[in-house]
């Protein structure tokens, strides 16, 4: 196994030498958080197991997000490091064109989706800003892809039921029902039921008639990290001004997340009629809201990362593969504001190599960036999580 991990990370470090990128990682900036001390030493008191509780991140984000690659690997790095507090936030069912790195989830019969990025949405929107409306009587199917640690979990549901509870099949045929532990008026209430590691893989979610599913939620009791990622392919920042302030800040304080990422800017980036000052003052807004309903946690921006396009609208920029219209402005005012608002902030197109290195990545074996010059390979998104990795590392170790 030791000999296995060595060649993956001999591998990963022939592609940093091959890809531009400095010998050293590029840095997460700290431009004044006022939460990011006790952040950085909460995950040394969970490293020095003097911490019983789980240390929840929290990555908001649009398709390299949703994508589950980028977040799957820093998951795994730092659960292997700091321990496993379990699956984490998942999406409420499968959403197209959305993965989870963890769970398979299938529903045989169609559900309807509600999306807070369309600009004419209806709905209330949770946390993640995605709700699935089960037809009648059907079930959720969800198989865990790889095995878990053994141990207690509990299963959370944030879901609306007006009629009947919902309920769980096991995988041994059993049906248990969900209990509600979250007596609130709220629009989304919070239901949850304990269930052993083993049981965890081929069980299904019996949705009653007329319910709707904002999130699923599958932790372990037991120290470690959690890191929930909850994206929408095609958003950007300002989706998240659309969801409901109540509901969020009910999931955020049960939630009670020690840093929450923005991992927003490449659908901004492509838009034919960006707007710099509309862009900031609603990125400002976002990263104001969550400060209000999570005051504890340090917030942190990641720059868009390095993408390029051949059809028009585009802007010719220094790189012999012309980039979106408005790449350049929107990573400029993400640290703007990064400063501004007094944030972390981590340069995801530095980390790669800068702006220019999408040809280069388009060229490795095994291709870093797919042809769509948008979104990273598999290989590319592990090679930018290491990086990050790197990064908070470099952070947390530091005094």
């Amino acid at each position: 196994m030791k000999f296995v991990v060595s060649l993956i990370l001999l591998s990963f470090s022939l592609l940093s030498y091959h890809t531009g990128a400095n010998a050293a990682p590029t840095a997460i900036e700290d431009y004044g958080d006022t939460n990011a001390k006790a952040l950085w030493q909460s995950f040394r008191e969970v490293k020095q197991q003097t911490r019983q509780r789980p240390l929840r991140i929290l990555q908001l984000g649009d398709s390299h997000t949703a994508g589950d690659y980028f977040t799957g690997q820093l998951r795994q790095s730092l659960q292997q490091e700091y321990g496993n507090s379990g699956i984490g936030w998942l999406t409420p069912g499968y959403i197209p064109n959305q993965r989870s790195a963890q769970v398979l989830m299938r529903h045989p019969a169609q559900w309807k989706l509600v999306d807070s990025k369309q600009q004419k949405h209806t709905g209330t929107f949770p946390l993640g800003g995605l709700i699935q409306k089960p037809s009648n009587n059907s079930a959720l199917e969800m198989r865990i892809k790889d095995p878990q640690p053994q141990g207690k979990w509990t299963v959370h549901l944030w879901q609306q039921a007006p009629h009947k509870p919902w309920q769980i099949k096991l995988p041994n045929g059993k049906i248990r029902q969900l209990a509600v532990s979250d007596k609130s008026p709220a629009a989304w209430r919070h239901i949850e039921m304990p269930i052993d590691a083993a049981q965890l893989h081929g069980m299904k979610l019996l949705a009653p008639k007329g319910s709707k599913l904002a999130g699923i939620v599958l932790d372990k009791k037991a120290p470690g990290i959690t890191l929930d990622a909850l994206g929408i392919t095609g958003s950007v920042a300002a989706v998240i001004n659309r969801w409901d302030v109540a509901t969020l800040k009910q999931q955020l304080t049960w939630r009670s997340h020690e840093l929450i990422i923005l991992a927003y800017g490449t659908n901004e980036a492509f838009s034919n009629d960006f707007q710099v000052q509309t862009y900031e003052d609603e990125l400002v807004k976002s990263i104001r809201l969550l400060r209000k309903l999570n005051p504890k946690a340090a917030i942190m921006l990641i720059g868009a990362p390095a993408s390029a396009k051949t059809k028009a609208p585009l802007s010719k920029g220094n790189c012999r593969l012309p980039q979106p219209p408005a790449l350049i402005r929107v990573q400029q005012s993400q640290r703007k504001i990064a400063k501004q608002e007094k944030t972390l902030y981590w340069d995801w197109a530095a980390a790669m190599g800068g702006n220019c290195i999408v040809e280069q990545w388009l060229k490795q074996k095994p291709e870093l960036m797919r042809p769509d010059m948008v979104h990273l390979s598999k290989e590319g998104y592990y090679l930018s999580a290491d990086r990050f990795y790197q990064a908070l590392q470099q952070r947390i170790s530091s005094r």
